[in-house]
């Protein structure tokens, strides 16, 4: 059993020093939104967002949970459908493949986001927490964003 402790310790030092210059990543904003689907059950849309990592090692978004606040109305958890791999030393658009269901959803606020599928733009709020990592180091990325956006109506 202790032969396997020194590799293991080596392993873990490693790995944990090469994350000791990690510079932080730069959310730079979404670009653009694209529904996908729009239904009286939920949402499915893409997000296209730029992201800057100034790192020389990629890293994964994982599936991660994120609230949504859409033109003023509150459409509450979104669930990522994949994870996005983020390339090192690079500034790059990246596709956010986003579903939210609308269980906690007064029905007035519908008819609201269905003229905001169809309009041009929107304004977008995100809130929560990223789940990045590569590897076993993950750390939970803040987000807390509010913006006009163009959209992609149906």
């Amino acid at each position: 059993m202790k032969k396997y402790v020194v590799p293991f310790f080596i392993f873990y030092t490693i790995a944990f020093s090469s994350c000791g210059n990690f510079k932080e990543i730069t959310f730079s904003g979404i670009e653009n939104i694209q529904i996908v689907k729009l239904s009286q059950k939920g949402v499915d849309a893409e997000i296209t967002a730029k992201i800057k990592n100034p790192n020389n090692v990629g890293f994964t978004i994982y599936k991660s949970e994120i609230y949504v606040i859409m033109n003023g109305v509150s459409v509450g958890k979104t669930h990522l459908k994949n994870n996005i791999k983020i390339k090192p030393n690079s500034e790059d658009l990246y596709n956010f493949q986003i579903k939210a269901e609308f269980a906690n959803l007064n029905m007035t606020d519908l008819p609201k986001l269905i003229t905001m599928g169809m309009s041009k733009n929107g304004k977008i709020g995100l809130k929560g927490n990223l789940k990045v990592g590569k590897l076993f180091v993950k750390k939970n990325y803040p987000i807390n964003l509010t913006q006009n956006v163009p959209l992609k109506g149906l």
